[in-house]
């Protein structure tokens, strides 16, 4: 079976800190709830690209971690590839 853009993909609902992993769970286009998880370090470089803000400033060593989370939900992203090799992008317009 091939995977439709929609299967690889969808509108972020979450980020959660888990202390060295950060899972970002994300709603794809047939309504159910898969994962994609970060290491700390490649997290703060996806948030900051992605919202323009500093991650640490945001995240304030874990006080933040509710305003980072806000600050993607809502956003769509494409995850491609299989999972511990895989890539995160936002979907694009059109």
């Amino acid at each position: 079976m091939k995977l439709s853009r929609t299967d690889k993909g969808g509108e972020i609902l979450r980020a959660q800190d888990h202390g060295t992993v950060w899972e970002v769970v994300y709603r794809d286009g047939r309504g159910r709830a898969n994962s994609v998880y970060f290491d700390h370090r490649c997290f703060a470089q996806f948030y900051e690209g992605v919202v323009g803000g500093s991650f640490y400033e945001g995240y304030q060593f874990g006080r933040g971690a509710q305003y980072v989370s806000k600050q993607l939900a809502g956003l769509r992203i494409v995850v491609d590839g299989e999972p511990f090799n895989q890539v995160v992008r936002l979907e694009e317009d059109g």
